[in-house]
């Protein structure tokens, strides 16, 4: 699926977690051909499709400016006792620079 420029991008992960010690942040850097970069942090269970889908799912959102194919180039995990930094999954997303419209019609 490609997203556009600008539009909420929600990635599935599943991976081994380090026991949360306290509040944790899971951050994963993805960035395009071009080196622009995209953060998406986790979101919490309750509004996650990707929970819904499988519990033991992380669900990650957030934007990217500018449209190409993005590749996660680092995941870590931000904790009370510092940062665990963790292998990345091969994964990507295509950002579209224009929404595609599918139909537009005045009534």
């Amino acid at each position: 699926m490609a997203y556009a420029v600008g539009q909420t991008v929600e990635v599935c992960l599943e991976f081994d977690l380090p026991l949360a010690q306290g509040v944790r942040l899971v951050v994963a850097s993805f960035a395009n051909e071009r080196g622009d970069i995209a953060e998406l942090t986790d979101m919490p269970a309750g509004v996650s499709e990707c929970f819904l889908q499988k519990p033991t799912q992380t669900s990650l959102r957030g934007r990217a400016a500018y449209p190409g194919f993005y590749e996660l180039k680092g995941l870590r995990v931000e904790h009370l006792r510092g940062v665990t930094y963790l292998e990345p999954p091969g994964i990507g997303f295509e950002v579209q620079d224009k929404p595609k419209v599918i139909d537009w019609r005045l009534a």
